[in-house]
């Protein structure tokens, strides 16, 4: 036996034809016989198994393209097999790094499949790469059905990894996220796994014990993904198969490498370790960026008609006055026009395009930078890099982000307008955010606009930056609009399997209410819910003020202070905790909140919210996540009647929010 890399607990061996890749809480055996890796063993620190020896097939395949094992006359062979120690960095945390190489003969194709393991953490990562001399057989349009007709071989989904269920494990459901926010306010969902072709990012796997594995694919919302398959996972006789490597097969080019997006997989003892595991592994995956409570002035609705130099110096000053930590500037401020000039004429973008208006700001952001540094203010800005060239040109507009940020100080950048529709717009966006994060040594960072377009999504980019989740206007007569319900359920929905200090949860102001657009809407009008509360939904998040503050009443912005304050003053005790949904679901009838536990020291956070159509002025809430009994009113309406260990009973007035930490 060949030991290939020990460090701390990690160890990875080599046995003739058998790898093992091991920490002392997950350990993955492969056989290599066939020229791939085929999954063995998976088990956790004592010794459960989760994997079927009789897998048959490799654990990696690519569309219409020979897998490993599938024809005698169709060798593979592994060809290389390294490991090497990859330093923390804003790319990921610590970690081991195995990369198997191998090739099939008669192609002459290349492969290369990499695992990522972690010390002391039951997790293993996979992410492939293909190198072929020729394209794969099969026909993609879909005109006259001819997608469907020719496969050869018969291979017709993309296979990162697979696994062949241990007796007693089945599929128990996915879950799906929704991009394109302007269109959508479902933006979770989860689905029972009772079928062969399944959706989602996530799939999660089960005994009758509660013990089970999870699959986590970072790459785009289901409805956004390029592959050619239509299928995140298909599960058939026992065997999973996550699919989705991102790479259309019209894509492929002989002589080029292509790599497919990451896979996690984790392996868990009940659902609670589950919930947990998740979150601890996505804080581990993807570095803290930078907190804010940032002003974004384009809620207000009418932005560009607004800017000008003196505006943005009063806008400074109001930034401060509702708590802000930050302001970003929204188009409107670049010498070129408005977005409209690419996404809608379609433009061809030059440099001159992101020179600073001489019109409406003298060219230059100097005086606005100096107001903002006098109120303590962070800068923000928004871009939109051109899409309409699959970002050919990033290294041009890398280095405007990089000249922005060394002559005016801005760190924080809007991603808008992006439209990842080929592998090779993927690769450039994945250059030119890569590169400035290198350039910078991470202090620049990007808020990734998740409203509509082709975009990265949920979990896919996260190194580079956090989530700007939606647009949600009070004021226009169109789009599907803000209620402090449906923003809450938003939010309370995603924290079940997401990091909620990766999103920016938008507040707008409720002076900017256009009234006509909630006259015929079935909800209650959000004014029924006080400024404080919409404010208050956002504590456990990053708070987007979705408004420009010079606009918003003097006594109006010392309110929204008063709740950012708060928020900023136990934020980061807040945020070194995992946030989870307690409570009802909201829906306009519920006592919800969200509840921050640091697993470490013990400590607890809890918002809860009662909503306006909830009719008890009581209500008890479980909290499996915590050992907390005794509990001190932060913010907020309403008190503790009892408390003991893994539950709460509060009474609150409705309409109202209740901030509390352990004790």
């Amino acid at each position: 036996m060949k030991t290939l890399i020990s460090f701390q607990d990690i160890e990875v061996t080599l046995s003739g034809q058998t790898l093992v890749i091991a920490n002392n809480k997950i350990r993955r055996e492969l056989d290599l016989s066939s020229g791939a890796p085929r999954t063995v063993s998976l088990q956790d620190a004592q010794g459960m198994e989760f994997a079927n020896p009789a897998k048959a097939d490799a654990d990696l395949a690519f569309i219409a393209m020979y897998p490993a094992g599938m024809d005698p006359a169709i060798p593979w062979a592994v060809t290389d097999i390294s490991a090497e120690k990859v330093p923390e960095s804003f790319r990921d945390s610590e970690h081991v790094k195995v990369a198997i190489s191998m090739r099939e003969e008669v192609s002459e194709t290349e492969y290369l499949r990499e695992y990522i393991i972690y010390p002391g953490f039951p997790a293993i990562s996979v992410r492939n790469a293909i190198r072929p001399k020729v394209l794969p057989i099969l026909y993609w349009t879909p005109r006259g059905n001819l997608d469907q007709d020719l496969y050869r071989p018969d291979i017709r989904e993309s296979r990162a990894d697979s696994i062949l269920c241990a007796e007693g494990f089945l599929p128990e459901k996915t879950v799906s996220f929704a991009g394109r926010t302007d269109y959508h306010d479902e933006l979770m969902k989860e689905h029972k796994a009772d079928q062969e072709y399944l959706n989602g990012n996530l799939l999660f796997c089960k005994n009758s014990s509660g013990a089970g594995f999870l699959y986590l694919q970072e790459a785009p919302p289901s409805g956004e993904r390029r592959d050619m398959e239509t299928c995140d996972f298909r599960v058939k006789d026992g065997e999973i198969h996550s699919c989705s490597w991102g790479i259309h097969p019209s894509e492929i080019r002989p002589g080029k490498t292509f790599r497919g997006y990451r896979h996690d997989l984790l392996v868990y003892h009940s659902d609670e370790e589950r919930d947990a595991l998740l979150k601890a592994f996505l804080k581990k995956r993807f570095s803290a960026k930078p907190y804010s409570v940032m002003v974004n002035p384009w809620g207000c609705g009418h932005f560009p008609q607004l800017v000008s130099e003196t505006f943005l110096i009063d806008e400074m000053k109001a930034a401060a006055e509702v708590g802000a930590t930050h302001y970003q500037i929204d188009d409107a401020w670049q010498e070129g026009g408005s977005l409209a000039e690419l996404s809608s004429k379609n433009r061809h973008i030059t440099e001159k395009f992101w020179r600073i208006s001489q019109e409406r700001l003298n060219g230059t952001f100097a005086p606005i930078m100096k107001a903002a540094k006098e109120a303590g203010i962070l800068p923000g800005l928004w871009m939109a890099p051109s899409f309409n060239c699959e970002y050919q040109d990033w290294k041009a507009f890398a280095e405007r982000v990089l000249e922005l940020h060394g002559e005016y100080g801005f760190n924080a950048f809007k991603i808008d307008s992006v439209m990842i529709r080929t592998y090779e717009a993927e690769e450039n966006l994945r250059s030119l955010l890569e590169y400035v994060r290198e350039k910078t040594n991470g202090e620049v960072y990007f808020n990734l606009d998740t409203t509509n377009g082709q975009r990265p999504g949920y979990f896919l980019f996260l190194e580079y930056g956090n989530i700007f989740l939606e647009n949600r206007y009070v004021c226009h007569l169109w789009g599907v609009g803000y209620h402090p319900e449906k923003t809450l359920r938003s939010l309370w929905r995603l924290a079940k399997y997401m990091r909620p200090q990766e999103l920016q949860i938008e507040v707008p102001y409720a002076g900017d209410i256009n009234p006509e657009f909630y006259a015929q809407k079935p909800w209650c009008p959000p004014q029924t819910y006080p400024q404080d509360y919409w404010a208050a939904i956002a504590m456990f998040a990053n708070p987007l003020l979705w408004f420009a503050p010079s606009t918003v009443k003097p006594e109006d912005r010392a309110g929204i202070r008063a709740v950012m304050e708060i928020h900023k003053t136990h934020r980061d005790a807040i945020f070194a905790g995992e946030i989870h949904p307690v409570g009802q679901e909201p829906d306009g009838k519920a006592f919800t909140g969200l509840l921050s536990h640091n697993a470490e020291t013990g400590k607890a956070y809890l918002i809860l919210y009662r909503e306006a159509g909830a009719e008890a002025e009581k209500a008890e809430l479980l909290l499996p996540q915590t050992r907390a009994s005794q509990w001190k009113r932060i913010a907020g309406s309403g008190s503790v009647a009892t408390g003991e260990t893994g539950k709460i009973g509060v009474t609150m007035p409705r309409t109202s929010y209740l901030m509390l930490e352990s004790v």
